[in-house]
């Protein structure tokens, strides 16, 4: 029976940790958005105008940042 390091070899398990290592920090930040959206949505009406900010920008501000708002408020 051959050895699992012949039929494995060390390049393979690399390249499996550097597949590994890029889907968890993808799947991090997909967690931190998801959270920070949620936090956002848990804010009331009040809260969000006191932030200059309306529950409809929320995916905007999520996933572009706040200088990439697509309405603008004057501050």
């Amino acid at each position: 029976m051959a050895k699992s390091s012949e039929i494995y070899p060390a390049w393979h398990a690399a390249e499996h940790k550097t597949w590994l290592f890029i889907w968890l920090a993808r799947f991090r930040a997909w967690r931190k958005l998801r959270q920070d959206r949620l936090e956002l949505a848990s804010l009331g009406d009040a809260a969000l105008k006191d932030l200059a900010i309306d529950r409809s920008e929320i995916p905007s501000i999520i996933h572009a940042g706040e200088k990439e708002r697509r309405r603008n408020h004057a501050t």
